[in-house]
C-alpha cells in the first residue's frame, strides 16, 4: 500500500479553499467505488450550499428560484470537480470525476454513485431520515459531487453519532409519503428510509414545470441547517 500523499492533499486542500464557501472531505471509498473505477480507491467530496433564503420559502413545494439555484449549483460543482480532476492529473495521479446530478439507472432511480456514501466517509456529516446527507453546518442544503483518485489521502473521521434521534418533521412534512421515519445506520439499504420510486412519481405528476427534478420540501423542513433546532 502507498504512503500517504500529504503534499498533494495539502495543495488539494488549498485549491479547493479557492472555490468559495465549500465543504469538503476525504475518504477510502475502495469497497464500495462502482467496478469500473475500483482502481480509484480514494475520493474527495465538494458540497455547496443552497442559498438559505431560497430554501426557506419552498416549505410547501419547489419555485422557480429553488430549481434555477438547484441547476446552477449542479453546474458549478462540475465545473469544480473537473478543474480538480485536471489538478490531479497534472500531479501525475488519476482521477474521475462523477457528475453532481446525473441519473443512469432510470430502473432504480440512481446516478452512477450515491455522493453522499463518500461525504459521510468523508466526515461531512450523517445520512437523515429522508435519505440525505445532513451537515452539521448546513443541514441538507447542501448541493454534493465526488472526485474518485488514486491519491492515498489521509482520511477524514467518520461522524459516528446520528442526530436525527425523534423528529419527524421530513417524514410528516413528506407531500408523497415517501419517507418512512427510519433512523439511518451504516449498512442500512436505501429503501428502508425512503421509497424513491413514490418520491420520483411525485415529483413528475405535481412538478412538471421543474421536469419532476425537484421538491425540496424535506430539505427545508429540516431543522438542521436552518434557524430553528430540534
Amino acid at each position: 500500500m502507498k504512503t500517504t500523499d500529504l503534499e498533494t492533499q495539502n495543495y488539494l486542500t488549498d485549491r479547493v479553499r479557492t472555490f468559495g464557501d465549500v465543504l469538503y472531505g476525504f475518504a477510502y471509498v475502495g469497497d464500495i467505488a462502482p467496478s469500473k473505477i475500483r482502481h480509484l480507491p480514494y475520493a474527495i467530496t465538494i458540497g455547496i450550499p443552497i442559498s438559505p433564503p431560497i430554501v426557506n420559502n419552498i416549505v410547501t413545494g419547489p419555485n422557480q428560484a429553488y430549481y434555477d439555484e438547484y441547476l446552477s449549483l449542479n453546474d458549478r460543482l462540475d465545473v469544480i470537480t473537473e478543474q480538480l480532476k485536471t489538478d490531479i492529473e497534472e500531479r501525475g495521479y488519476r482521477a474521475y470525476a462523477i457528475s453532481s446530478s446525473q441519473r443512469t439507472d432510470f430502473v432504480n432511480i440512481s446516478g452512477e454513485f450515491p455522493h453522499k456514501s463518500a461525504a459521510v466517509r468523508g466526515g461531512l456529516g450523517w445520512i437523515g431520515k429522508s435519505s440525505l446527507l445532513i451537515t452539521k453546518k448546513y443541514g441538507p442544503r447542501v448541493r454534493l459531487s465526488t472526485i474518485f483518485t488514486d491519491i492515498p489521502f489521509q482520511t477524514n473521521a467518520l461522524l459516528e453519532k446520528n442526530y436525527c434521534g425523534k423528529c419527524r418533521k421530513c417524514v410528516d412534512g413528506c407531500p408523497a409519503n415517501a419517507i418512512v421515519g427510519n433512523l439511518w445506520s451504516d449498512g442500512v439499504p436505501r429503501e428502508s428510509l425512503v421509497n424513491v420510486q413514490r418520491c420520483d412519481v411525485w415529483k413528475i405528476n405535481n412538478y412538471p414545470q421543474f421536469n419532476g427534478h425537484v421538491c425540496g420540501i424535506c430539505v427545508a423542513v429540516c431543522p438542521h441547517g436552518s434557524k430553528e433546532r430540534i
